[in-house]
C-alpha cells in the first residue's frame, strides 16, 4: 500500500493531519531562511514512525521535533502513525526505507515484533534511532540510540512517592498500557525497586492493561471496583496519566475517592492540577516536548556524522502534593 503525502509548513504545527489515518504520512519542511543553516549546505531528510499518534505525549514529541527543526532551518520531517499497529510498524519502516531519508526514529509499539523493521533499516544502509520506547536488546544492535525519559528512574521516583505516602500493609491494583513494552516492564521495575529498598510491606493485588487508553482505564478501574470492594484496596498505580485520569473518573463515581490514593506518570497537566486539588498523589515528569528536542538532535548529530551516546536521557522528577507548585508550569 502506498501512502498518500501532504505537503504543509512546520510554522503551522498541523499535527491534526497525521491523526487522519494510520496508513498516511504527512511530510512537513522547516521555512527557508529559518535557522542559520537554511541560508547554505545540505537539506536533510528525518523519518519518524510513531506508535500511536492519538495520544498527548506524541503530540508533546511532534511539537518538540518540529519546534527544533525550524530552529535549524535544513531539515525535512515525515511522519507515520501506525495507530497501535506492530505489524504496520513494520511496514511504514519499509515506506521511510524506500524514501532514502538521512535518518530514521521509531517510537516501538512492541519491542520484539519491530525488530524486523530495524534489520531492514541497517540493510538498507539508513541509520536509525530509537525515541520514547525502546526496542529489545537484540533489537539494539540495529538502533544507534535510545532517547527518551529513563523510564526505570521514573519508576523508582514514583515507588518512592508510594512509599512515603502509603501505610505498611498497603494494597493496590496497577494499570499497565501494552503487556509486554518497554515501558510498561521498566516503569513497573523501578516502582518495586523503590520499595523493595524501603522494606514496606505494599501489596499488588491485580494488574490489568487499559493500552495506555483513558476509557479503557476508566472501565478497567470499574471492574476492580467491583471485584475488591471498600475497603480492599488503598491504591491505585497507571502507568501512565490518561489512565490515571480514567480511573479517577471511575473512583470518584464510586465515591471511594477517600480511601484510595491514585498514582501516574509522565506530568500531564489534568493529572498535576489532580494532584493540587488532592485528588491524585503522585506522578512522574516524562518531559515528552523534550524527548522530541533531543531526537531531532540526535537525529541531525548522526545525519552529520558525528558520536551519538547510546542512550541520551530527558529529565524527570516525582510530582507530589509538596513539589506540585514547583513543576506545575513544567506539566503539560
Amino acid at each position: 500500500m502506498r501512502h498518500r503525502f501532504v505537503q504543509v509548513s512546520l510554522t503551522g504545527l498541523l499535527i491534526a493531519a497525521f491523526l487522519l489515518a494510520g496508513c498516511t504520512a504527512v511530510q512537513m519542511q522547516a521555512p527557508a531562511g529559518q535557522g542559520a543553516a537554511a541560508e547554505a549546505g545540505p537539506r536533510y531528510s528525518f523519518c519518524v514512525i510513531h506508535n500511536n499518534a492519538d495520544h498527548p505525549s506524541i503530540t508533546a514529541i511532534v511539537a518538540g521535533m518540529q519546534d527544533e527543526a525550524a530552529a535549524y532551518g535544513d531539515i525535512d520531517l515525515t511522519f507515520y502513525d501506525p495507530a497501535f499497529d506492530p505489524q504496520r510498524q513494520v511496514d511504514q519502516i519499509d515506506d521511510c526505507i524506500a524514501l532514502q531519508p538521512n535518518v530514521i526514529t521509531v517510537n516501538a509499539v512492541d519491542p520484539a515484533a519491530v525488530v524486523a523493521g530495524l534489520k531492514k533499516a541497517q540493510d538498507a544502509g539508513i541509520p536509525l534511532i530509537m525515541h520514547n520506547a525502546d526496542t529489545t536488546e537484540e533489537g539494539r544492535q540495529y538502533s544507534l540510540s535510545y532517547v527518551g525519559a529513563p523510564a526505570i528512574a521514573q519508576g523508582r521516583a514514583v515507588g518512592k512517592a508510594m512509599v512515603e505516602s502509603l501505610p505498611d500493609g498497603a494494597k493496590g491494583v496497577v494499570i499497565i498500557g501494552k503487556p509486554g513494552q518497554t515501558d510498561v516492564v521498566l516503569r513497573l521495575q523501578g516502582v518495586r525497586e523503590s520499595i523493595d529498598a524501603s522494606g514496606k510491606n505494599i501489596e499488588f493485588l491485580d494488574e490489568q492493561p487499559a493500552n495506555w487508553m483513558a476509557d479503557q482505564a476508566l472501565t478497567v478501574m470499574q471492574d476492580f471496583l467491583t471485584r475488591y470492594p471498600s475497603p480492599e484496596v488503598n491504591f491505585v498505580l497507571a502507568l501512565d496519566d490518561p489512565m490515571a485520569l480514567g480511573a479517577l473518573e471511575a473512583i470518584k463515581a464510586s465515591g471511594r475517592l477517600d480511601e484510595i490514593k491514585l498514582f501516574g506518570f509522565n506530568g500531564n497537566k489534568e493529572a498535576c492540577e489532580a494532584i493540587k486539588n488532592g485528588e491524585m498523589e503522585a506522578t512522574a515528569l516524562s518531559l515528552s516536548y523534550l524527548t522530541g528536542v533531543y531526537t531531532l538532535r540526535t537525529m541531525r548529530d548522526v545525519a552529520l556524522g558525528r558520536l551519538v551516546a547510546s542512550n541520551i536521557d530527558s529529565p524527570t522528577t516525582a510530582v507530589t502534593p509538596a513539589t506540585v507548585d514547583q513543576w506545575l508550569s513544567t506539566c503539560w
